[in-house]
């Protein structure tokens, strides 16, 4: 029986694909099956992968082509479940992202590492850019309810040895994440109710909900390309990101942090979309807008029409980092937007928090 069970995730990344599909087959660990969810690509990935599989016959690979997008969550899940209801009694699944090359030891540090400390649900490797490989994207993701936000305390730093070989973190992003298959069993899927984005925080909160912590491990390492949210051609990575990262708040936030978790979040809205409205960025404000809405009304999955669109560049750029930096024409509206929204904020919460119970 194999042991473990990569899950890969793909759309329209045809070349990159076909690059991860490379450094998977290519682990000094092989007692591994490989399942690739295509999500209704436009580009070629589909016909590419099928290729890579009849050239490649000593791998067990498994396309799964969605006839829609489901989104980052959806497609993972295709390839998650069928591994799941497959004979093989998978001891740990691995999310890997299309755009992540795993160094040729990942998956065997991963597996030996869950081998070794039953109280990890989850083990992450150590993720360095892409493009400038001595630099470290991620290494654990902390979670911060003053921020409001996510914390990656190695992000940016250059790898220089002197590092920790494990730490624990709230949380660890899914482009190289392995998952005890029992714990899956016991937690779920990743949330396809975010369709993208914070699917992965959300897991590892329903894992630390569980028991269980979230290794990050340096002697697995993996290379990633950050996705491609194209924030300066349309609104799709601004709606989805602020939505789903409300929601988490939402359903997160201890009862004794959430008056300010409220007004942070709500301030900070205020705040994106006032500096889109001075930069003539209408569209992405109303993006930003729509993802606060459909939050506090319980609005999930795909974007409902009209919202994802494209947006024209703009060479001004404005950040307010408190309402004190706006200018007067906004600070007057700011505490009227914030508690205007405060208690349907706080009502949201109540409900979202009983429907998840």
């Amino acid at each position: 029986m194999k042991k473990t069970a990569i899950c890969i995730c793909n759309y329209n990344k045809k070349e990159m694909v076909i690059s991860c599909l490379k450094a998977v087959s290519e682990q000094k660990e092989k007692d591994i099956d490989i399942y690739i969810c295509d999500n209704a690509s436009t580009d070629g990935s589909a016909e590419a992968i099928s290729d890579f599989i009849r050239e490649h016959g000593e791998y067990d690979i498994t396309l799964l082509a969605n006839k829609e997008n489901l989104g980052g969550a959806g497609g993972f899940n295709r390839a998650l479940g069928a591994a799941l209801d497959s004979e093989e009694a998978y001891s740990y699944l691995m999310c890997v992202d299309n755009d992540c090359l795993l160094d040729e030891g990942c998956v065997g540090a991963l597996e030996d590492y869950l081998d070794r400390d039953p109280s990890s649900g989850m083990a992450a490797a150590k993720v360095y850019f892409l493009d400038n490989p001595s630099i470290i994207q991620c290494f654990g993701l902390d979670i911060s309810y003053e921020l409001c936000g996510t914390i990656s305390p190695y992000f940016g730093k250059p790898e220089d040895g002197s590092g920790p070989d494990v730490i624990y973190s709230d949380a660890a992003p899914a482009c190289a994440l392995m998952v005890r298959s029992d714990l899956i069993r016991q937690i779920g899927l990743l949330p396809e109710e975010n369709y993208i984005y914070w699917d992965d925080t959300t897991w590892c909160y329903r894992a630390r909900c569980a028991g269980y912590r979230i290794a990050n491990v340096g002697a697995a390492m993996a290379l990633h390309g950050m996705g491609q949210r194209a924030e300066i051609r349309n609104t799709f990575g601004t709606y989805y990101s602020w939505r789903n990262q409300i929601r988490y708040f939402m359903l997160t936030s201890p009862q004794d942090k959430l008056y300010d978790v409220a007004i942070r979040l709500l301030t900070d809205v205020y705040l994106e979309v006032t500096a889109d409205y001075e930069c003539h960025r209408a569209k992405r404000a109303a993006a930003v807008m729509a993802a606060l809405d459909d939050a506090l009304h319980g609005i999930i999955g795909k974007a409902r029409e009209g919202i994802i669109c494209d947006i024209p560049g703009s060479d001004h750029d404005v950040v307010y980092e408190s309402v004190d930096s706006l200018p007067d024409k906004y600070r007057a509206g700011a505490e009227i937007f914030i508690y205007s929204h405060y208690e349907l904020f706080i009502n949201a919460c109540d409900r979202l928090r009983k429907e998840t119970e």
